[in-house]
This record gives structure tokens, C-alpha cells and sequence, in this order.
């Protein structure tokens, strides 16, 4: 095997700042639009700073979860990570009488946030085998 030093400088540096994409189904956007199917939206990987910053919202100072902080990060981690449809568009926003973009997805897919934040998460690389992975 081909030092990994020099695999890597053989490789497009580009795909280093690539962010993965999914599709992910929404029941709630299906009723809001009125449409017989599943809506279909778009979210993309955070890159890792941010999501640290999100993801570590939900504790408190000694490191401890606090549940009463759960929705709200997982409610702006949809803001950063839906794509389609842009949740930060003002005239999105306003038509729906929504003041900021958290808002305006706490509107759009209500208990779906858990399940979206979930799918963006583990496309950022955050989920519980990661730890294992790393360490094998």
C-alpha cells in the first residue's frame, strides 16, 4: 500500500470541502401544500465546527444534557442544514407571519424537526458509532 501522504496528494483537495446531500420525506409539508404524496426536501451535511457548536447547545455548564434545550438545537440545526426549500428566505418567512428562520421551520414541520435534525446529524457525522469507529 501507497503512503497515505502521498494518496492524498494524488486526490482532488476540492472533495475535502464537499458537503454530503439527502433527501428526506415530509408528511407535514405534504399537508400544508395539499399534496397526495410525501414532500420532498433537501438537507446537507453541516460542516464541523458548526454542528459542535449546535450539538453542544443541549448541555449545560458540567457537561450535563438538558432536555429544555433539545428543540431549539435541533430546530436551528434544520435552519443550517435544509436546503430546499430555503428556510432562510425572508419572503418565505413572511408569508407565513414568521419572525426568524427557526421559527418559520418550527411552523413547517413541527414534531418532523426531531427526525430531519437527526438525518442532517448523521450526515455531519455526528452519531453514537462514531466514537467506536474512531477509536478501531
Amino acid at each position: 500500500m501507497a503512503n497515505l501522504v502521498e494518496e492524498l496528494l494524488k486526490a482532488d483537495a476540492k472533495k475535502a470541502d464537499e458537503l454530503s446531500t439527502a433527501i428526506v420525506k415530509s408528511k407535514r409539508l405534504a399537508k400544508i401544500l395539499g399534496s397526495e404524496g410525501d414532500v420532498e426536501i433537501t438537507v446537507r451535511e453541516i460542516p464541523a465546527r458548526r454542528i459542535n457548536d449546535i450539538v453542544s447547545m443541549q448541555f449545560d455548564r458540567k457537561g450535563r444534557f438538558d432536555i429544555s434545550k433539545s428543540f431549539d438545537a435541533k430546530a436551528l440545526c434544520c435552519v443550517e442544514g435544509i436546503v430546499e426549500p430555503d428556510i432562510k428566505d425572508k419572503n418565505l418567512a413572511a408569508h407565513f407571519g414568521c419572525a426568524t428562520p427557526k421559527d418559520l421551520v418550527i411552523k413547517l414541520f413541527g414534531s418532523e424537526i426531531t427526525a430531519i435534525s437527526d438525518k442532517i446529524t448523521v450526515l455531519s457525522g455526528v452519531e453514537a458509532d462514531t466514537e467506536d469507529e474512531i477509536k478501531n
